[in-house]
């Protein structure tokens, strides 16, 4: 749009100089020639050279299950250098199991469990699913982002969560937790914990390929988590992530975040919940999953609606055509006018043939970006994506 504002002064300048020249030398040719130059430099081509790409490249992401929320992605892709990765619900499928119960107090195991359920029932995290359904229920429940759960089952007050956060409810110290792998919540009320819960998560099967595709463009690469177990460091050396971080609150999120800002760093989110909803409103480039809170989905400027991470590989890809679509379109509009526009102004063009080679550098401009709309080897958008286990 800038280029075509001082493109049209330009030209209207040289119309009114041209003309000028012509009413001197041959008036009855001037309107002509004017005219001529007019029409033959308009600068259609000039402004659909944007946003022709842009439209075809978008209906493409779309395909493949990436919708975009915000028009400055395709953009912005083009300009990050590290990317910043949850854990639970977007390098994982997010789908735990409840793998065993370990009683800490006088409780069972079933009785824990319903403890845990009714307050897990209240939340939207993916962890919540892994606890089933229980006929208590839990009042006044309110979630910690990156620390866990409290309320009221009956006259009972409880926390889940990390071990921390749960004993500061008894003002105890927090126990050991287990040295066998997977995800340990903790379960206490006001006089100690209860019983700890290990969940097991598996490992997205296309996670690989996606950060394949970040290092392949010499792209830093982070994982953040608020999950305080050894399954964040499991993940991070399997996938071969740069730097890993776990038991983060979304506060501490923000600030790994606003460092990397700091230190000059174009950074792209990927995440799917509550805790992940500061980093991705203040990302440059921010991506929720499909299975994501809603308020994720607001906050991010993209989201991905079939959960497919090598959709973004192709993401990524497609953002580098679309800006070289981009600039060949507006190479074309600039050397046609350039050279339109000087045999306009000697007479060699009449208006008809100027409105002719206008509508042909407009088509030109349209046909080129419609090539955004083929994709070769691009996946199939797809609801679900096979997934395997996480390494021990």
């Amino acid at each position: 749009d800038r280029a075509a504002q001082w493109f049209l002064l330009l030209s209207l300048i040289a119309a009114a100089a041209i003309g000028l020249l012509w009413w001197e030398l041959d008036s009855s040719r001037a309107f002509w020639i004017v005219l001529a130059m007019l029409v033959a430099t308009c600068p259609c081509a000039l402004s659909l050279a944007t946003p022709t790409a842009l439209t075809a490249a978008t209906g493409t992401l779309h395909k493949l299950g990436l919708l975009l929320t915000r028009g400055h992605v395709l953009e912005g892709l083009n300009q990050i250098d590290t990317v910043i990765f949850d854990k639970t619900g977007t390098l994982t499928e997010g789908r735990l199991v409840l793998r065993s119960i370990r009683p800490l107090g006088t409780l069972g195991s079933d009785q824990c469990l319903s403890l845990a359920a009714a307050l897990e029932n209240r939340s939207e995290h993916p962890i919540a699913r892994a606890f089933g359904r229980t006929p208590l229920a839990a009042e006044e429940v309110h979630s910690s982002p990156g620390l866990g759960l409290e309320g009221l089952v009956g006259e009972q007050r409880l926390r889940i969560g990390q071990a921390e956060f749960v004993c500061a409810l008894s003002d105890t110290v927090a126990p050991s937790m287990p040295d066998e792998p997977g995800q340990w919540l903790l379960l206490g009320d006001a006089q100690g914990p209860l019983a700890w819960f290990v969940l097991d998560d598996r490992l997205r099967d296309d996670a690989p390929a996606l950060l394949a595709a970040c290092k392949a463009r010499g792209w830093r690469t982070l994982l953040l988590s608020g999950d305080s177990s050894p399954m964040v460091a499991s993940v991070a050396a399997e996938l071969g992530i740069d730097e890993a971080r776990g038991g983060l609150r979304p506060d501490d999120k923000l600030q790994v975040l606003q460092q990397l800002h700091k230190d000059g760093r174009k950074v792209l989110m990927l995440g799917d919940g509550v805790n992940d909803v500061p980093v991705l409103a203040a990302a440059d480039i921010s991506v929720a999953m499909g299975s994501a809170t809603d308020l994720a989905k607001t906050s991010a400027d993209s989201v991905l609606l079939s959960n497919r991470l090598d959709a973004l590989v192709q993401a990524f890809t497609l953002a580098r055509r679309t800006r070289r679509v981009i600039i060949e379109n507006l190479l074309w509009a600039a050397l046609y006018n350039g050279l339109m526009l000087p045999f306009a102004a000697l007479g060699w063009i009449t208006p008809v043939w100027a409105a002719v080679g206008m509508s042909i550098s407009s088509l030109t401009v349209v046909l080129n970006a419609l090539r955004l709309t083929r994709l070769p080897g691009a996946p199939v958008a797809s609801a679900s994506s096979e997934t395997r286990p996480l390494p021990a």
